[in-house]
Order: C-alpha cells, then sequence, then structure tokens
C-alpha cells in the first residue's frame, strides 16, 4: 500500500470488517486491529465501536484495490481471514446527505440498516420491495442496500442480512444506520 502523505493525494476511508466481534466469535481488540492497519502505512487509524469499523487516510486509490490488500495484510498478521470492504468517507456523507431511507424509518420499532457491497450489488434498482418476512429493502444502488427492519416476532437482523445474502450473494457486511452515522461525524 502507497504511504499516505499530503503530496500523493490522502483521502479518507472506511472499512468495514465482515464478522469480527460478534456473538462472542473473531474477536479482535480494536487497539490490535488499529495497530495492524497503522503497520500498512495507514494514516490516522481510528476504530470506531466494537465491531470492526475502521477510519483511516490514505493515498487515494481504488476501493476494492485497497480493500484486497488490507484483506492480505491482516490475513498474514491475524492468521486468519477477514473479508474487508472500504468505502471513501466523502461516498458515506454523500449516503447520509441523501437521506436514503425517507420517512421508511419513521413507524416506531423500525430499525434502519445498510449492506455494503464488494463491487456492486448485482444491479441497480429503485424499486422498493417489501418483504412480508418483516423487512423492507428500500433502495439498492453503487454497491449499496438500504433497508428497513420491523419489530416481529422471531425476526431480527441476522435474518435480514441473510435474506439481503441469498438475493444478491455473501461479499457483503451489514451496519446500523446508526453506526454510518457515527462514521460521517
Amino acid at each position: 500500500m502507497k504511504r499516505a502523505s499530503p503530496e500523493n493525494g490522502m483521502k479518507e476511508y472506511a472499512a468495514f470488517l465482515r464478522g469480527i466481534n460478534v456473538g462472542g466469535r473473531s474477536i479482535i481488540k480494536m487497539g490490535d486491529l488499529r495497530k495492524a492497519f497503522e503497520s500498512m502505512g495507514l494514516r490516522d487509524v481510528r476504530t470506531v465501536m466494537a465491531s470492526g469499523n475502521v477510519l483511516f487516510r490514505a493515498a487515494e486509490g481504488d476501493p476494492e484495490a485497497i480493500s484486497a490488500e488490507i484483506m492480505q495484510k491482516l490475513g498474514a498478521l491475524l492468521g486468519r481471514e477477514i473479508f474487508v470492504i472500504v468505502r471513501p468517507r466523502d461516498d458515506l456523507r454523500d449516503l447520509a446527505a441523501g437521506r436514503p431511507f425517507g420517512d421508511a424509518g419513521g413507524r416506531p420499532g423500525a430499525r434502519l440498516f445498510v449492506t455494503f457491497f464488494s463491487g456492486s450489488a448485482g444491479h441497480q434498482s429503485d424499486s422498493r420491495r417489501s418483504g412480508s418476512e418483516g423487512y423492507r429493502i428500500v433502495s439498492v444502488a453503487n454497491g449499496v442496500i438500504c433497508s428497513v427492519l420491523y419489530d416481529r416476532p422471531g425476526v431480527g437482523a441476522v435474518d435480514l442480512m441473510g435474506a439481503i445474502e441469498k438475493e444478491f450473494g455473501q461479499k457483503a457486511t451489514t451496519r446500523s444506520w446508526n453506526t454510518v452515522e457515527k462514521l460521517v461525524k
């Protein structure tokens, strides 16, 4: 990975690591994760929450290539494969500014989620899908799916993620909208 410096076009990125520190499995201390990112030459590394969200600065580059390099280096450093998706932080700001949920989350008990995909999510769509399963896909665009999960007995975030991955593929990771908003601030 190119070392970041002001003269080579530093840019802010967010990395989303799939499946770490969830349900007591694949535990990685955030301090260790921060050090691993710093050892790759990344700058201003910050972890946000303990669920695998990392903000950093790096030389401007292709997010897919940065993801691949981080996955390879994390695998070597930590001794296990970890799926990573990288997005420019400006893309997250644009997502938040676009208010992708509109008033879809205004119903009591509604929980908002964003699923990030490697590359695109297979197709772009403005169609609104409602699942009788207790969730609604609000939008699919640019490798991002915004969805709403409604409180319903026996239906949770894992069910939503499973349905999305069944339709769009498993090279993805999901975050709550609250987490995305924290990464934007």
